[in-house]
């Protein structure tokens, strides 16, 4: 489906019934703990944390106006009852490993802002699988998309808690005060990383040193098992990296004369990075369900 200001108009008036058919098929009750955005007249640019199976779906059930999704795996979508329904709210198809495609997918988000419609994005653009990091490196084409059409940029943190998909969504993010666009990149990434913790200080507490081994890894492959259409090799390849950086558990990895390896390539060497990366760090309490 096009992305045309008839396609648009029509899209904003289905999107209260069409939410509430989305939430229908949720795996868990959402709940919105905050909502701090003060709707105005312009456009806006929703970043939200990726970090399940069902997190597309959670974040576009507790926005109040229709957002076009930048998605990719449009194949397995598809075959879901929740992929059709974001069908019809409308979605910009990316392919994260085609460059050009890319490039197509970042005009197509400026179209629909620069027509006054909103888009919902996940700028770490992939699943977040790290144990530590609660927000991975982000693209910047939000950035350039939201600058093209004077849009507003929403932080939106999700998770799980209490048994209840956990939702936050901040004000509007004044990007236009940082003169550099990684300064404003990591500036956004700072304030849904505060998001994301805020929700993770809502579960109960737990010690690392208390979680087994394979906590960790179980919740990820229980999830990856929701969407047989991904996998874990695949979603970490698509990691966002700033050309000639190079990650901690790399670097540890190298002093130590250890080949880095991610966890879905060789789970045991990953482990053994792990270890150093602990033994870097002042141990901190992990927060679980």
């Amino acid at each position: 489906m096009g992305i045309s200001l008839y396609s648009m108009k029509w899209r904003r008036i289905i999107h209260k019934p069409l939410i509430a058919v989305v939430r229908l098929f949720l795996k868990r009750k959402v709940t919105l703990v905050q909502n701090s955005f003060q709707q105005n007249q312009k456009p806006t640019v929703f970043a939200f944390t990726h970090v399940f199976f069902d997190d597309i779906a959670t974040a576009l059930s507790c926005l109040r106006c229709n957002a076009y999704v930048l998605m990719a795996n449009r194949e397995g979508l598809m075959k879901t009852a929740n992929g059709i329904a974001l069908l019809l709210n409308g979605v910009i198809w990316i392919d994260r490993g085609d460059k050009d495609d890319r490039a197509r997918s970042l005009e197509k988000m400026k179209t629909v802002l620069r027509r006054r419609g909103n888009v919902l994005i996940a700028p770490e653009a992939n699943w977040n699988l790290s144990p530590n990091l609660p927000v991975l490196k982000m693209w910047w084409g939000l950035l350039d998309a939201a600058e093209s059409a004077g849009a507003n940029i929403v932080p939106v943190a999700i998770d799980i808690v209490g048994g209840s998909y956990a939702v936050k969504i901040g004000e509007s993010f004044d990007y236009a005060r940082y003169r550099d666009k990684a300064d404003a990149i990591e500036a956004l990434r700072d304030v849904m990383a505060t998001m994301a913790w805020e929700l993770f200080e809502m579960k109960p507490r737990q010690k690392r040193s208390e979680i087994t081994e394979g906590q960790w890894v179980s919740f990820i492959k229980n999830e990856l098992a929701r969407a047989p259409f991904l996998n874990q090799a695949t979603e970490e390849s698509f990691t966002y990296r700033p050309k000639g950086e190079i990650s901690l558990d790399e670097l540890l990895a190298d002093m130590h004369g250890i080949e880095y390896k991610s966890m879905a390539a060789d789970y045991e060497q990953y482990r053994r990075v792990e270890a150093l990366i602990k033994n870097w760090n002042k141990p901190m309490n992990m927060l679980w369900n």
